[in-house]
């Protein structure tokens, strides 16, 4: 009897240890809330499938500066989902014979999926919508021209703090079709944001 009453008492004290235990080791260690960032990116337009199909030339490639807002709802302890768009200023421009063609922006909407590392990294990719504008010129007279198509990108976030955040992002966008030419854009860049 006596070994029966000290094994039920072990076992009564060592229940709730082993429950507290399991508490502690799930953390909610996904970062969410509201979010806006400052972009800094190196895109490439480029056309393809001008020649023979599949064919891929670049219509240049440099700086891209803009801003994204977010909101990455948790939907357990390390993943996070929510809606986000985007709008960056291109600097693209390639000239031949006087006639220029250059990127003026992009715009980008969509849903971003997270999965949080550990407390301060994660990772995250997105698909939604891209719109690119170009404008063609020729000296004497000015057009833009905006299309857009299926974008995505995959990226690292990681948190300094409570509020600030820093990302690298690479991604592709299938803008569509400008006058009978395919046109996509390809980027890789940073960014800085806070999250509330």
């Amino acid at each position: 009897m006596k070994k029966t009453v000290f094994a039920l008492a072990i076992a009564g004290a060592c229940i709730p240890a082993a429950a507290q235990a399991q508490d502690e080791d799930y953390v909610d260690i996904a970062r969410d809330g509201f979010r806006i960032e400052a972009r800094a990116t190196y895109e490439t337009p480029t056309v393809s499938s001008i020649l023979e199909d599949d064919d891929v030339y670049k219509l240049g490639s440099a700086m891209a500066f803009g801003g994204e807002v977010g909101y990455d709802a948790a939907i357990g302890g390390d993943l996070t989902v929510g809606p986000y768009a985007q709008y960056e200023l291109g600097t693209v421009e390639t000239c031949f014979d006087g006639a220029c063609l250059s990127s003026k922006s992009y715009f980008e909407g969509g849903l971003a999926l997270g999965y949080a590392i550990n407390p301060d990294g994660a990772l995250y990719g997105k698909i939604g919508y891209g719109e690119l504008e170009l404008e063609a010129s020729d000296g004497f007279t000015t057009f833009a021209e905006s299309n857009g198509g299926i974008a995505f990108a995959l990226g690292y976030e990681h948190g300094f703090g409570d509020v600030l955040y820093g990302r690298i992002e690479g991604g592709y966008a299938d803008v569509g079709d400008f006058d009978g030419v395919n046109v996509q854009r390809r980027h890789f860049g940073v960014a800085l944001g806070a999250r509330f």
